[in-house]
């Protein structure tokens, strides 16, 4: 889970949680800094989207985009197991419930104020539900896992079978709707983004209710069936370091192949065809397929070096950037929203270029790994954390070591 309220934690959840967010950020980066049509389709970016800019969309595609936030969403799973636990009836209910609650009001706040594209939403709503099969075997929770996948992406390939039965004129209206809109719109989309919070608001609104509809909706099986396959790992004692380094090691590197294959596959394929919508079909059921196997490697190879005593020292930072996860997410989101939209924030969205993007992302990666460990020498949570745990229990939470 973001950060659960017990004392008793796990380092490596911890650190692979850490690792998570950090990923994250250098997704959702590219969504701040441009409209929400230039992230879709960069080749609307066309000041920026040059050579070096294909250059750094490719590593981000390749080795970022659904894989840490799909390891995220196993760890929402883990994290619901090690809270609630398998008892039947399990006291802890309510408070998962309270927390969830609470994590919706965050997540609500955070879409239609900060950024329209939070992820919290969509997480609480599924741990309402994902919670009802913590008592599940794992190859149960595997199984149902696999079938939401598999939902999610039929649901992907339907818009490919339902466009063959278009006519010409309608696919070409369908893309300029929802792919390749005018300059004029992009150019009207970036202005109401610099323009001040009410100013902005008509536009970013419809926007957050929009994505939270389609990630709660649309994505929502895959949501679950990753969360379920989180919440089996953890039974298996994957998260909780019951493997030995060699299996770790073995199924990272095994995992890692297929991924990077499918990642290098899905990012050639969207510049070969110079991201043309109705040409991306394979290339989309690579990567949504593929990120998983990439995932899973990324998580088993962090694994095998949490078995690994001597770097302790090393892992430490991220370990703290991941027990404060959500006071990581929610930071991020505010420095975006400070850089890129308007006032009180710079308004520099569209204006960066990927490269400055990139550099971002490196200071604001070093800015966690620092900030983390010391605000968690003097305190025992992260602010929000504590705001969080404080508001599940009705009652302020010390908050000093």
């Amino acid at each position: 889970m973001l950060a659960g309220p017990r004392q008793d934690r796990f380092e490596s959840l911890d650190v692979l949680r850490g690792v998570a967010i950090l990923g994250i950020f250098a997704v959702n980066i590219l969504a701040m800094g441009q409209s929400i049509a230039m992230f879709s389709n960069p080749t609307l970016n066309i000041e920026h989207f040059d050579e070096q800019g294909r250059e750094l969309w490719a590593i981000m595609s390749m080795f970022f985009q659904f894989k840490f936030i799909t390891i995220f969403s196993a760890l929402f799973g883990a994290g619901i197991m090690l809270m609630v636990g398998e008892e039947k009836p399990s006291p802890k209910f309510g408070i998962h419930y309270r927390r969830m609650f609470w994590l919706l009001v965050f997540g609500l706040i955070h879409a239609f104020f900060i950024w329209f594209g939070d992820i919290l939403t969509p997480y609480a709503i599924a741990g309402l539900l994902v919670v009802l099969a913590r008592r599940w075997r794992p190859r149960t929770l595997m199984i149902v896992g696999s079938v939401l996948l598999i939902l999610t992406s039929l649901l992907m390939v339907s818009q490919f079978i339902f466009a063959d039965a278009m006519t010409p004129e309608q696919r070409d209206a369908m893309v300029t709707k929802m792919w390749a809109p005018p300059d004029e719109e992009v150019l009207a989309q970036v202005e109401a983004y610099r323009g001040g919070f009410f100013e902005r608001l008509p536009e970013t609104a419809p926007n957050a209710a929009m994505f939270q509809i389609m990630q709660t909706i649309f994505l929502g099986p895959r949501n679950i069936g990753v969360m379920m396959f989180g919440m089996a790992f953890y039974k298996l004692g994957f998260f909780t370091l019951g493997w030995s380094f060699m299996r770790y090691l073995i199924a990272g590197i095994i995992t890692l192949a297929i991924g990077l294959a499918s990642s290098y596959f899905t990012a050639n394929e969207f510049l070969r065809h110079d991201f043309e919508m109705w040409s991306l079909g394979p290339a989309q059921m690579s990567q949504y397929w593929g990120s998983l196997f990439h995932a899973f490697g990324y998580a088993s190879l962090i694994m095998a070096i949490c078995k690994i005593p001597l770097l302790g020292i090393l892992r430490y930072p991220f370990a703290a950037a991941g027990r404060m996860a959500l006071t990581n997410y929610l930071m991020a989101s505010i420095i975006g929203m400070v850089l890129y939209l308007g006032p009180p924030g710079l308004g520099k969205i569209a204006t960066v270029s990927f490269p400055e993007m990139a550099n971002t992302v490196l200071i604001v990666w070093a800015a966690m790994l620092i900030w983390s460990p010391v605000w968690l020498a003097i305190f025992r949570f992260g602010p929000f954390e504590w705001l969080w745990r404080s508001l599940t229990y009705w009652k302020p939470q010390p908050l000093l070591r």
